[in-house]
């Protein structure tokens, strides 16, 4: 049984920059000294888009399709878009 300490996530609508990380860096002024970890992960894309997971292998999306990565999963420590101005939202919790 996995226990979290917190959420992640987007304020509002994002629009991609081709291949810029999403995830942020964990805030060092609050003690932080290793990147997010999301054991729980959704991100959802309003236009066809390929995505990067912890800079792998391009995948595919269709529009709408989205993505949900659960506790059973690989932790999310890094997710890119290969395009310019798709928009998207996410939410993640480590």
């Amino acid at each position: 049984m996995r226990i979290g300490s917190g959420y992640i996530g987007s304020a509002s609508l994002e629009t991609s920059v081709a291949n810029v990380e999403i995830i942020p860096t964990p805030p060092s002024s609050l003690g932080w000294t290793i990147n997010y970890k999301l054991y729980k992960f959704s991100f959802i894309n309003t236009q066809a888009c390929t995505i990067k997971i912890n800079n792998g292998d391009p995948i595919f999306l269709q529009a709408n399709q989205g993505l949900n990565i659960d506790q059973n999963d690989k932790e999310i420590t890094s997710l890119k878009v290969c395009e310019n101005n798709v928009n998207f939202s996410w939410v993640g919790a480590f």
